[in-house]
């Protein structure tokens, strides 16, 4: 079961689910860097949102969700926050949203329960856009790479002082061709069985670092993958 989350203990505290997306300046963010722009649009927001006295310098009380890498165009970033009152989610859109910048842009507010699955413990499942110079047999080579029972790619760990094995094959959820030149990848992911994209490119393509700088990885959505196997929006 998901872990039930609540940022903070201010009474009176309501919780908001902000969608966000990052598209061109901000696609050369690092997650770190993402963090600290949307805090500090928090604030330039104005709105009452309650802050974390622990840090030296406070700062809004944030819980963000699964990490993007850096280079990667987003439709579906998260975070949740509270405020010190209720306010319409329209109210709290429009601030929000005259704050993003560079790149960054609100795209849904919604109220959620105070005490609510945590987007990190319950997100599991990452749709991605992958466009780019795919080969002129793309979808048989596709078809084969599929048909493989299993599909082992080495990860080096530890500034490549080990090298970790995970079996992708059970982590694709679902990978074909939409068009020329795109591809739509579900990609599982969780503790000890994280995969880039572009791993799967490296081994289904026979490609080498230099030749994964024609694709472009936009993150479509992240879902939630139940135990009877639905695929929830968080």
């Amino acid at each position: 079961m998901p872990s039930i989350e609540r940022l903070g203990g201010h009474p009176g505290a309501v919780r908001y689910r902000v969608r966000f997306s990052r598209r061109g300046p901000a696609a050369g963010l690092t997650h770190l860097a993402q963090i600290e722009r949307v805090r500090r649009a928090v604030v330039d927001s104005g709105l009452p949102a309650i802050l974390n006295r622990q840090r030296k310098a406070a700062k809004p009380k944030l819980a963000f969700g699964p990490a993007i890498s850096l280079g990667y165009e987003s439709l579906a970033e998260y975070f949740d926050m509270e405020l010190a009152q209720a306010l319409p989610p329209s109210e709290v859109a429009a601030a929000l949203g005259a704050a993003f910048k560079d790149g960054l842009e609100l795209r849904a507010v919604r109220r959620i329960p105070l005490y609510f699955p945590s987007l990190d413990a319950s997100i599991n499942v990452a749709r991605y856009e992958i466009s780019g110079p795919f080969p002129e047999d793309a979808a048989q080579s596709l078809a084969r790479f599929l048909d493989r029972s299993e599909i082992v790619i080495e990860k080096l760990k530890d500034a490549g002082a080990r090298v970790e094995r995970i079996e992708a094959r059970r982590l694709i959820v679902a990978m074909h061709l939409t068009g020329p030149g795109r591809l739509e990848l579900d990609l599982r992911f969780g503790p000890n069985r994280t995969l880039k994209p572009e791993a799967l490119l490296r081994e289904w393509l026979g490609l080498v670092d230099e030749g994964l700088a024609g694709f472009r990885i936009l993150r479509k959505e992240l879902l939630s993958e139940t135990s009877r196997g639905e695929f929830l929006i968080p």
